[in-house]
């Protein structure tokens, strides 16, 4: 395994820089080289899952380069390849490689196609560098970067403005998660004096008594390097209040949105959690905070996807309200089944972003749903996948998303947390609403942008075999992997909930299909439906309901566009307040201080000398003879003994 596991990090790097110096530019040579490089890692990946799956499940934790060793410490490369490090990898390998063959297309009449395919071949690199991490230090390379990429490709359009607006603001928000996560890393070297994931799991039942002093303060350690560590997840992962970037990061280009914002880099900060699951399940009151913002981020961004009318931003918040549901089971800490939906999800949830792509690309860009309308006739793949693609993301009994949401609500009805429980089985029917929007709006209706039908396929074939392929797993990977994955040893040597999950099973699904047969008389299941007929009404058949529900509710929907306030304090309050201050410390320190005092002040002080100095050199030989000689005495009498 460690060849393959080498390959499969080391070949997108390879593949983005032989991409960057190449000699001779062209889309047929960048497509090849770019997609060789992640193909090559995808089918690698898909073998070392089979394997697992097959039940040859090991943990094997490689050395490949040291540092710096001394002082009883170390740092160093390595390859943890564990059944958690080869599930993330095949998903983002995958999902990545799919998006490439889509890029081909969508890309094609880009003038910088080349630089596109360096930055995804890039960012897949820096992505599997945190999946086999074994290490902190690592991890954290890793995912400065991720940032670094994310950036680059969410301002990939840098001449638009709005695309460089919105990744500065990735790029902040996230360097301020990345304070909690370099802080929490840095109390773990200090308290372990070793940043290897194996010494501080050994270390852990040790450092449960230990505090820290924090401005007078004791604190308990090991709850608060979980915290510090989730502050760097809950950015990544776009989880309120830290939330607010990702859905102006839909500027960047349609492919980008399904590879980073749907599948792989904000499933970065939930990969995390479930990897320091032993820590996790130390952490007391941390949990509990992580259950909170969970639930929050589920049915409150779901809430906000209700009132867009822009297609990506739409899938965006639902984005981030699912990432709400992984971060919910992580807060009860039912680590697999987060990554459970995290598999289904990255799946169904790109495979809507490349529809919505698809869609824009033959609306001529238009992403505003309210002028599109009857394309059903005119992209039948494209509403057929999407169709599957939707039905998995509302959790309809069978389909993907099905499983692993369904598994995630029936957590809290087991536990007996009716608040947590409520609120997910309400974000069922808010997120029916918002899938049946878009289905309804695009694809139904009047041909509002007056779209020719001919003959041929709605695009070409690399653009819709990615559709074709990613409707398999988004339909039917869920039932595939549930009881051969989940519950069958699969995470027991990588994640720490194992016992917790097979007692759930025990007692209460004892399979899948008895699952899918129970879920029919769910109340999960009745919500949908009602969420289902109450969109028909509301989006398609009658749409005077809805204007008249928008007139009686005008607040609460000014509320929502505005997203709880948070657009405005992230485009208004912190902008101005952050300007004001910088002007501030500018005024203060660098014109004041540095400037007047250290620049421009001591070449004034040495002018104001010289220009004394100056005054003696007059020119004239006597005075110089005269000055000799008052200096010459001078001389004498300091050094003369009399």
């Amino acid at each position: 395994m460690y060849i393959e596991s080498l390959l499969i990090v080391l070949l997108p790097l390879l593949g983005s820089t032989i991409l960057l110096f190449l000699p001779i530019k062209s889309n047929t040579t960048t497509s090849i080289l770019g997609n060789i490089a992640i193909g090559i890692p995808m089918l690698l990946s898909i073998g070392l899952l089979i394997t697992f799956l097959s039940g040859n499940i090991s943990t094997e934790n490689y050395h490949i380069y040291t540092w710096y060793a001394g002082n009883n410490y170390l740092f160093e490369i390595g390859l943890l390849v564990d059944s958690l490090t080869v599930i993330m990898s095949f998903i983002v390998t995958f999902i990545s490689f799919f998006v490439h063959i889509y890029s081909i297309a969508y890309m094609e009449k880009d003038s910088s196609f080349n630089r596109f395919f360096i930055y995804t071949n890039f960012f897949t690199f820096s992505m599997l560098l945190i999946v086999f991490s074994n290490n902190f230090l690592q991890l954290f390379i890793g995912w400065e970067l991720v940032g670094l990429s994310s950036y680059l490709l969410i301002g990939f359009w840098y001449k638009k403005a709005s695309a460089v607006n919105a990744n500065l603001k990735a790029f902040i928000v996230n360097r301020v998660g990345d304070i909690g996560l370099l802080l929490g890393v840095i109390l773990v070297f200090i308290n372990c004096n070793s940043l290897n994931y194996e010494d501080f799991f050994s270390n852990l039942s040790s450092l449960k008594s230990n505090y820290i002093n924090l401005i007078g303060f004791e604190i308990d350690l090991l709850p608060f390097i979980a915290l510090l560590l989730f502050i760097g997840a809950a950015a990544k992962s776009a989880q309120i209040p830290l939330h607010f970037w990702l859905p102006d990061s839909m500027e960047g280009p349609t492919p980008i949105s399904a590879l980073i914002h749907a599948a792989t880099m904000v499933t970065a900060g939930i990969f995390m959690i479930a990897r320091l699951s032993p820590l996790y399940d130390l952490s007391e009151y941390v949990l509990d905070l992580i259950l909170f913002i969970g639930v929050a981020t589920a049915f409150f961004m779901g809430l906000v996807a209700l009132v867009q009318n822009d297609i990506k931003r739409i899938i965006a918040y639902s984005t981030i309200s699912q990432l709400g549901y992984m971060t919910v089971a992580l807060g009860a800490s039912y680590y697999s089944f987060a990554i459970y939906h995290l598999l289904t999800h990255a799946f169904f949830k790109a495979l809507l972003f490349l529809c919505a792509g698809s869609i824009i690309l033959k609306c001529h860009h238009e992403q505003d749903i309210n002028r599109m309308g009857g394309l059903r006739k005119f992209m039948p793949l494209t509403f057929a996948t999407f169709t599957i693609a939707g039905f998995s993301l509302i959790g309809f009994p069978s389909m993907s998303g099905f499983f692993s949401k369904d598994l995630i609500i029936d957590i809290f009805k087991y536990e007996g947390n009716s608040i947590a429980y409520y609120l997910l089985v309400l974000s069922i029917f808010i997120t029916t609403l918002y899938t049946a929007k878009i289905f309804f709006k695009v694809f139904f209706g009047d041909n509002k942008l007056k779209i020719e039908k001919n003959n041929e396929l709605e695009h070409k074939d690399t653009l819709l075999i990615p559709l074709v392929v990613l409707s398999v797993p988004s339909a039917f990977i869920g039932w595939s992997l549930f009881d051969t994955m989940l519950f069958n040893n699969f995470f027991k040597y990588s994640i720490s909930d194992f016992a917790r999950i097979k007692l759930f099973y025990d007692t209460y699904i004892s399979h899948s299909t008895v699952f899918i047969l129970h879920s029919f008389s769910s109340l999960s299941f009745l919500v949908l439906l009602l969420g289902l007929i109450s969109s028909y009404y509301l989006y398609y058949a009658n749409g005077k309901i809805l204007n008249s529900i928008e007139t009686k509710f005008l607040v609460f929907k000014k509320i929502l566009i505005s997203e709880y306030g948070f657009t405005k304090f992230s485009n208004i309050i912190v902008p101005k307040y952050f300007k004001k201050y910088a002007n501030i410390i500018w005024l203060k320190s660098d014109v004041n201080v540095i400037d007047n005092f250290f620049v421009n002040g001591m070449a004034n002080l040495i002018g104001l000398i010289s220009s004394k100095i100056r005054l003696i050199q007059t020119g004239y030989l006597y005075h110089y003879a005269f000055t000799m000689i008052i200096g010459l005495l001078i001389f004498l009498i300091t050094f003369y003994e009399f």
